[in-house]
């Protein structure tokens, strides 16, 4: 019986002893059990952070500054681009449209240059360079219309568009279609924009020398033509928006000489290319209706929109048929 009890006592102590190697090893059992996953876990979460972070865009601009080059991200640039194209008491979705305009023509050439870094000229970025005060407070708006669109860029079937833009049409807006037939362009369509015919710059006149006229176009005309004989063989083709899309000049059968509207227009200094002209006695005289080339948003229509209470995305959709908004990634 007294064995019995030795030899129970001994595997008491055995017993207990055992519980107590269980008890201290416990937490590491439980760390090769389980504490590995919550360790993989992390590890993964980490390492998935890492790969989105490496395959975010980070786009870049490079101004030539003449000193050097001032690299600034993205949307630091939008910002003092908005500034320079639109003016500052515009409603902020007309800006806000604007931004989103600007952000994808950086987008469109850097996708078709398959480069992260966009270099341009610094002309006129000196004032941005080391900013005061003054200059944060001048920048407030459209730094707001940059950080509320942003990274927002518009598309055209998943490709971001040709984002083209001017300060005033002649009551409506041009049809790519009827510029370039390959349909190249399917969202540039036709816009009726009533409302710019209200603008105080929606008309203007334009007069040029008969001498200087005849001394501009004399490398588009045959030499040996007088001044009337260019004048009244002069013939404009106009599109269906009013501008014109071609000047052509002919003496009897033979055409004389030839030359592309847009280039016309920039060549006698016209806003715009939806003109009709006139001549006097000494001079040949323009009268010029709405302020660019026609094509895309008419910046003051935006504007005009924005004061009804439309948003930055009604209005591009309103001038950019079929489009959507994307995001760069």
């Amino acid at each position: 019986m007294n064995k019995n009890r030795i030899v129970l006592k001994e595997t008491n102590k055995r017993d207990a002893a055992g519980f107590l190697l269980f008890v201290f090893l416990l937490p590491y059992v439980c760390a090769c059990l389980w504490g590995h996953v919550g360790v993989d876990k992390n590890a993964l979460h980490q390492n998935k952070e890492q790969e989105e972070t490496e395959n975010v865009i980070n786009y870049e601009v490079q101004a030539d500054m003449g000193w050097g080059v001032w690299k600034i991200p993205l949307e630091e640039y939008l910002v003092y681009k908005l500034e320079s194209v639109i003016p500052e008491e515009y409603e902020k979705e007309a800006l806000k449209a604007q931004a989103v305009l600007l952000r994808t023509e950086v987008v469109q050439t850097l996708m078709e240059e398959g480069s992260e870094r966009l270099c341009v000229s610094g002309d006129g970025m000196d004032k941005w360079y080391e900013t005061d005060q003054s200059v944060t407070e001048e920048l407030e708006i459209y730094q707001e219309a940059v950080e509320e669109t942003d990274g927002l860029y518009l598309s055209y079937q998943g490709e971001p568009i040709q984002a083209s833009y001017f300060k005033l049409s002649n009551g409506q807006t041009r049809d790519a279609g009827e510029m370039w037939e390959s349909g190249k362009y399917p969202y540039l369509t036709s816009v009726d924009c009533i409302q710019d015919k209200a603008s105080k710059d929606y008309s203007s006149v334009v007069s040029v020398s008969k001498v200087n006229y005849l001394y501009a176009l004399k490398p588009y005309v045959e030499q040996g033509y007088s001044i009337e004989d260019i004048w009244e063989g002069m013939q404009l083709d106009v599109d269906d928006a009013g501008y014109v899309t071609n000047v052509s000049f002919v003496s009897g059968e033979n055409m004389i000489g030839q030359i592309d509207g847009e280039a016309f227009r920039h060549l006698f200094s016209l806003p715009s290319a939806s003109f009709e002209v006139n001549q006097e006695k000494a001079q040949i005289v323009f009268h010029v209706t709405g302020i660019g080339h026609g094509f895309g948003m008419s910046q003051y229509s935006a504007n005009c929109m924005a004061l009804n209470g439309e948003t930055y995305d009604q209005i591009l959709k309103k001038f950019f048929f079929g489009t959507e908004l994307a995001k760069i990634e």
